[in-house]
């Protein structure tokens, strides 16, 4: 009967080193419940896009251009859109967060910050960036608006792949793949297609789609 105290205390001090060494991991991603953590935020941010291109798509018809819906208006609706993904990053951070103090009860918004975008990640990341940021260059440069969507969602698509063993979800596959192959279909048919309902098919629908199936708690991939 002695023992079964002292083994327990030994099962105790184990798991504190365990969940002493996954804070000071560098991949604490691989830790922190991604889940529960995004399912809510893709929701929100598809249902988001899907709200704002009705709208959009709602006054271009009204006023019959993007060009004259009055300007008051528009300024009003570009500020509620970025008050809206300002919330979405807000509670992204925050899910995270809480996620990861679960693992360590200290943890900061800026050691969190730091511990996920270590060098690995953003040697991963800036070239997906820097690509992005070229082609929509390019693209508006030759005054080619209508394949923004299409191109973003592809080029997003792959970044997603690439953070794909990182995150190791079934769902972050099935979004990456989403947005690739309706990112190509729509990028051969944009001409014949409102670019807000390439929007919707794309990254709202995506997005959307991804979160239901976080929401239905598929058995996640073993690490």
């Amino acid at each position: 009967m002695d023992k079964k105290p002292q083994e327990l205390e030994e099962v105790i001090a184990d798991l504190k080193m365990i969940k002493e060494a996954v804070s000071r991991s560098d991949n604490i991603i691989r830790f922190i419940d991604t889940r529960g953590a995004l399912k809510s935020i893709l929701l929100g941010a598809g249902l988001a896009i899907a709200l704002f291109s009705l709208l959009f798509y709602y006054l271009i018809e009204s006023y019959g251009s993007f060009a004259a819906i009055p300007p008051g208006l528009r300024i009003a609706l570009f500020v509620l859109i970025g008050l809206t993904w300002c919330l979405i990053g807000f509670l992204k951070i925050r899910n995270f967060l809480k996620s990861a103090r679960g693992i360590s009860e200290d943890m900061t918004p800026h050691r969190l910050f730091s511990e996920i975008y270590t060098p690995r990640l953003l040697t991963i990341q800036l070239p997906y960036v820097l690509v992005i940021t070229l082609v929509i260059i390019f693209i508006c440069s030759k005054g080619q608006f209508l394949y923004i969507t299409p191109v973003l969602s592809i080029l997003f698509g792959l970044l997603l792949v690439s953070l794909s063993p990182l995150f190791i979800l079934k769902e972050f596959y099935f979004l990456s793949m989403w947005l690739i192959a309706t990112g190509l279909m729509t990028l051969f048919t944009a001409a014949v297609i409102h670019p807000l309902a390439v929007l919707g098919l794309t990254f709202s629908a995506g997005f959307i789609l991804a979160a239901l199936l976080l929401y239905l708690e598929l058995p996640a991939v073993k690490r």
